[in-house]
């Protein structure tokens, strides 16, 4: 009797809403229907479930609001298989509108989800259409539901449709098809994905179905990884996924031998190991530190990092107390820095209670370190007070105090303009450098304003010519000639047109530069010429060869022609007949 039901049933299900609909039954099975969002659709349905359900007990309803109501996952699908039985896409998009606006309940998502399995069968692209109009939480399993449908019959639609999506929805639909398609092969994805510009995502695919076969053969699989033609980001992506695995089946007793293979394969690489030491690490930090110290130098140098942000994360006093002892410092003093980085960052609103911990010849870089990044959020005024603080305490706070000054000139340039100017001899060396940083930062929000105070500083600090330089470099060229003429006279040679001049050169403005000469003195040229030579031969070399006959005396000829033979000894720039073309400019005897 039972048998005879389950052949009835199957009969009715096929006849009446087509394999779709079946096909869902088999997919989302009752007891995770009700709260399943993962994007993996897997599983199968006891048939006995239905083959024990006796149709005709169950009255058909008149409603999508009666189906969701029903509290037996089972009877709730039968119910809905009765409600859609026969309905053309029209209608059934109809009843998945309608869930747009009834109450969200546990229910309503598992016939959310059967009504978009069904309809995806027979109006795939207006399923995708309607995916957009559900809760953003479940954009990502309907749109499953949808590729898991389209590509049993239509791949090549489905992979058409998907590739236009935006990321990350556009991955995540093109991989489902790739998956669960059968009808093309390697050679004929290859050839579709290329033609759609998807070959990024069909290249993940591909390597993630190979680790897949290797993933438990550590050496195989981060050897494929390391060797894959595919982005950093997924490279990265599948070096963690192999690490977790090999972690999970082998345990943390024995790291040392898993830093040694990490080691061997990853020795040659650019920081690939980075993330594989810190998986490994996890778990327990502290024992691989210990591990870790009893290995060769060579290996601890390149993984100790990585380590230490691990440990330093789950217990930073410990970590911390690790690196403090003398033993520690002296082996492995090059990787203190990236250490401070670390804990310093961490504990910089309280560096005055943690400064003493810091080993002796490393205070000051931690002190720096603390200020840099107070600086990026914290009012000047409490930067200022923390570095009175820590001279109070005997501590040489002048690089930090630069620091300082850097940061805030990049958010309100002229304050720190003018408290540098009056704490001069609170930076490094006379202080001069220090502002000089902050008045480059006030050139580009207000170059006006840093032009006349620069013209009030000591002529001898030329901080005009800073602010012109740093116009120049920004490409404010307009404005930076404007302010030449107000630039004060030197003593010497005004050594401000060779940064000009350069820059002029290297943006093709070559006229530009070469008029610049007319503000010299004659006894001036040359030396602006022949300054002028390095620039122009190598960003415009054939403009060079151009002007070179046309300057104004056969002296001024003669000088570039002697500079560029001069920089041709440095580099080869010219070709030998571009250089007996310069050598035919000069004099038989310079020759």
């Amino acid at each position: 009797m039972k048998h005879n039901r389950l052949v009835l049933t199957l009969v009715s299900l096929t006849a009446g809403v087509g394999l779709g609909f079946l096909g869902s039954l088999l997919l989302f099975p009752s007891n995770q229907m009700e709260t399943n969002t993962s994007p993996q659709i897997s599983g199968s349905v006891p048939f006995s479930e239905y083959a024990n359900s006796d149709n005709s007990k169950h009255p058909v309803p008149h409603s999508l609001a009666t189906v969701i109501e029903i509290e037996s996952p089972t009877e709730r699908r039968i119910a809905l298989y009765q409600l859609v039985s026969k309905k053309n896409a029209e209608q059934i998009t109809e009843f998945i509108n309608q869930t747009f606006d009834i109450e969200s309940i546990q229910s309503l998502y598992s016939v959310q989800r059967l009504l978009f399995s069904e309809l995806a069968r027979i109006a795939p692209t207006k399923t995708l259409e309607l995916v957009w109009k559900t809760e953003r939480i479940r954009w990502g399993p309907l749109l499953d539901v949808v590729a898991v449908q389209w590509s049993l019959f239509a791949p090549t639609d489905a992979l058409r449709a998907f590739s236009v999506l935006d990321e990350p929805w556009k991955s995540r639909a093109l991989t489902t098809v790739f998956q669960q398609q059968d009808a093309l092969d390697v050679a004929e994805l290859k050839d579709l994905t290329q033609s759609l510009n998807i070959t990024d995502t069909f290249v993940k695919w591909t390597y993630e179905k190979q680790l897949a076969a290797v993933i438990d053969e550590p050496r195989k699989a981060f050897s494929l990884a390391i060797e894959a033609d595919t982005s950093n980001f997924h490279r990265r992506h599948m070096l963690k996924q192999i690490t977790r695995r090999w972690v999970e089946r082998e345990g943390t007793d024995d790291i040392s031998t898993m830093f040694s293979l990490v080691y061997d394969l990853f020795a040659d690489t650019r920081f690939l190991w980075s993330s594989v030491v810190g998986e490994i690490a996890k778990p327990n930090p502290e024992l691989a530190w210990k591990q870790l110290s009893s290995m060769p130098l060579e290996i601890r140098k390149l993984f100790v990092d990585d380590v230490f942000d691990e440990w330093f994360e789950r217990d930073p006093d410990a970590a911390i107390e690790a690196i403090r002892t003398q033993e520690y410092v002296d082996a492995m003093a090059s990787e203190m820095y990236s250490h401070l980085l670390t804990w310093v960052r961490a504990v910089s609103d309280r560096i005055l209670e943690y400064i003493e911990l810091v080993p002796e010849d490393y205070k000051l870089t931690a002190i720096e370190i603390a200020v840099e990044h107070l600086a990026e959020n914290s009012p000047p005024n409490e930067i200022i007070d923390l570095l009175t603080q820590l001279r109070l305490r005997g501590f040489n706070t002048q690089e930090a105090t630069y620091s300082f000054v850097r940061v805030w000139s990049t958010k309100d340039p002229l304050a720190a303009v003018e408290w540098t100017s009056k704490n001069m001899d609170q930076g490094p060396g006379d202080g001069q450098w220090m502002l000089t940083t902050a008045l480059e930062k006030l050139a580009l929000s207000d170059p006006e304003r840093a032009m006349e105070f620069a013209l009030k500083q000591p002529e001898e600090s030329r901080l005009e010519d800073a602010v012109i330089i740093e116009l120049m470099q920004q490409g404010e060229f307009d404005k930076a000639l404007s302010f030449l003429p107000r630039i004060r006279e030197t003593t010497g040679y005004p050594y401000i047109y060779e940064g000009v001049s350069y820059h002029l050169i290297v943006a093709g403005r070559i006229e530009e530069a070469l008029t610049l000469a007319d503000r010299l003195e004659e006894t001036e040229k040359h030396l602006f010429y022949s300054k002028l030579v390095y620039p122009w031969l190598r960003f415009e070399l054939d403009s060079l060869l151009e002007f070179l006959p046309k300057l104004p005396t056969e002296e001024l000829r003669r000088t570039v022609a002697i500079a560029v033979l001069g920089e041709q000894e440095r580099y080869p720039y010219l070709t030998a007949n571009e250089l007996e073309y310069v050598r035919s400019l000069l004099p038989d005897e310079t020759n």
